[in-house]
């Protein structure tokens, strides 16, 4: 991958992502208890990149914790049309939810009639990034909806499936619908490991995405 813009460097540096104190929140609770974007710094490296990359010029974020990933994208991209939708969890854990103030927001359950009004609201969006309910037939219906729906590129969090949390998606990334795909997982430097537990994928009906290179994918089960 080629150098970050600038901003898109600094607005990385200054954000908190999946560290070792996340790490040990989630190992003890189930819960990361954290303010923090939920991404494998390297991972949100490619994210970034990926967006340099394809001029993207719209994010919708479903499911979005704390809000992080959005201000991080704000700051790296500031021209970028930014929407999320959620329904403030976090807040019942006693974290900020606290979107970027330039994203639009829907505060709500994803699916809903609700939802749906606010999503054809915005037309089309270039991406549209999936972290919400990770089970199985939740993960599928966010992507069978979104792809029906204008857009560029779907994208998928936690691909690797490596606990069962995140399983669900895991499954759902090996069965997509035909089209061009690309996954990005990198090792988790900030803990240590040669290998990734989450990784983001890309889908596109229309559009080849980058390449980031062999994925990172984590031990076998048991291996």
């Amino acid at each position: 991958m080629s150098a970050l813009p600038p901003a898109a460097a600094a607005a990385l540096a200054a954000t908190r992502c999946w560290d070792a104190e996340v790490e040990a929140l989630y190992a003890a609770t189930g819960v990361p208890r954290a303010d923090a974007a939920l991404q494998n710094r390297a991972e949100l490296a490619g994210l970034l990149a990926f967006i340099d990359h394809h001029a993207i010029r719209s994010v919708l974020e479903l499911g979005c914790w704390t809000g992080a990933l959005s201000r991080c994208l704000h700051a790296a991209f500031p021209g970028l049309s930014l929407a999320v939708a959620d329904d403030a969890y976090v807040e019942g854990l006693g974290l900020p939810w606290a979107p970027s103030p330039a994203a639009r927001v829907f505060r709500g359950r994803i699916g809903t009639p609700a939802y749906d009004a606010f999503r054809a609201s915005l037309g089309a969006v270039d991406l549209v990034f999936i972290d919400a309910d990770h089970r199985f037939a939740a993960v599928r219906a966010d992507f069978e909806r979104e792809r029906a729906l204008p857009h560029r590129f779907l994208a998928l969090h936690d691909i690797t499936g490596a606990n069962r949390h995140t399983a669900g998606v895991g499954r759902w990334w090996r069965e997509l619908p035909a089209g061009h795909t690309a996954a990005l997982v990198r090792p988790m430097e900030e803990l240590g490991r040669p290998w990734s537990e989450m990784g983001i994928g890309f889908w596109s009906a229309t559009e080849a995405p980058m390449d980031f290179g062999p994925p990172a994918w984590p031990p076998a089960r048991g291996g």
